[in-house]
């Protein structure tokens, strides 16, 4: 459990600490007093990520050198700090030099509004998904993530730079080594959503009429992946890139069996993704046997009242949770709240 937060130059907040004693936490206050950068700072922390931007610089205060978030959980010290030149990562005060050493450490799982791009998004921000994930979880897929990547660039740089190549060797070689690591993460992607559909089907009588099932859409099957790296060459060349690969794949996210994406309501939606999110947690739980952290931005907006105290009531007491929300939450259950407002921070029981 997180019992401590900390963070300098983070978005808007400056200095700001508080100590946490519950594990229920409602972080309530208007708009744009830093509900969203408390979680933000929390993620953060634990993936060396922003759910929010990939230029990493925005998260640093203006005209701040650096912006800083230290987080205690069960007795260990998180700290991350950030500069324009790069990232810092520490824990108990000992450097870990390596970014993929320190993720997995802490592990969270994110609903913010940017979620529901999962549905209605790119296929890039749905793999994008898929490979945080996992590997939050699993060494063995960052390891192989890093190297499919290491390889692609080579073997597109190959590709750029010989338009009239004629001897395939040493693009073969790059080929089957694609291929190698790349049929990993087929696999490990294939184990990961068939685990998570198993936790919809466990959930399917939550609500009323909610059958949600995620499609693995693969760009190619792993045969097909193989033949394609043999025999394809010239058509790779003439388009300067690999055109089929792990790196192209997609998932939908579908609704009592059509695309989520056409016949899912707004409301629906965002239930749907916040349902995904809760089949995660169950799967971190599963698979590492540690509780990971919620983090639940602005969840309850969009949802009827119904839907709302039906939410409330079945939110899972073995995790720690963090909620954002503009309006107060009644109902008989124990948390802590903090309640932010402009120019000052106000933390109650």
């Amino acid at each position: 459990m997180i019992t401590s937060i900390e963070v300098r130059n983070f978005r808007n907040l400056e200095n700001y600490k508080v100590l946490i004693d519950k594990p229920l936490v409602i972080i309530q206050g208007l708009n744009g007093v830093g509900k969203t950068s408390i979680l933000e700072s929390i993620y953060f922390a634990a993936t060396t990520k922003s759910h929010r931007t990939s230029v990493e610089k925005d998260m640093i205060q203006y005209e701040k050198p650096y912006a800083s978030v230290k987080l205690i959980e069960d007795l260990k010290l998180h700290e991350i700090v950030l500069t324009p030149n790069g990232k810092r990562t520490t824990i108990n005060k000992s450097e870990v030099r390596k970014i993929s050493d320190y993720i997995g450490q802490l592990r969270v799982v994110m609903f913010a509004p940017e979620d529901l791009m999962l549905i209605k998004g790119s296929p890039s921000e749905r793999r994008y998904f898929l490979d945080m994930e996992l590997m939050q979880v699993s060494k063995t897929y960052l390891r192989n993530l890093n190297s499919y990547k290491k390889i692609l660039k080579q073997r597109n740089a190959l590709l750029k730079k010989n338009r009239n190549l004629t001897d395939y060797t040493f693009l073969n070689i790059l080929g089957e080594q694609l291929y190698d690591v790349g049929i990993q993460i087929f696999d490990e992607r294939q184990k990961f959503i068939e685990a998570l559909n198993q936790k919809f089907k466990v959930n399917k009588t939550k609500y009323k009429d909610f059958d949600v099932e995620i499609q693995y859409e693969p760009n190619v099957t792993k045969e097909n992946f193989l033949k394609h790296l043999k025999t394809k060459q010239k058509q790779d060349i003439m388009y300067e890139t690999t055109t089929a690969g792990i790196h192209k794949d997609d998932f939908k996210l579908l609704y009592k069996g059509l695309n989520a994406k056409d016949s899912a309501s707004q409301g629906t939606s965002r239930l749907i993704v916040i349902e995904l999110k809760l089949a995660l947690l169950e799967w971190i739980k599963e698979v590492t046997q540690t509780d990971a952290v919620l983090l639940l931005d602005d969840v309850l907006s969009e949802l009827d009242l119904e839907r709302q105290n039906l939410f409330m009531s079945q939110l899972s007491k073995n995790h720690q949770v963090f909620i954002t929300t503009a309006l107060p939450i009644n109902g008989q259950i124990d948390f802590q709240k903090i309640v932010l407002q402009e120019g000052e921070t106000i933390n109650a029981k």
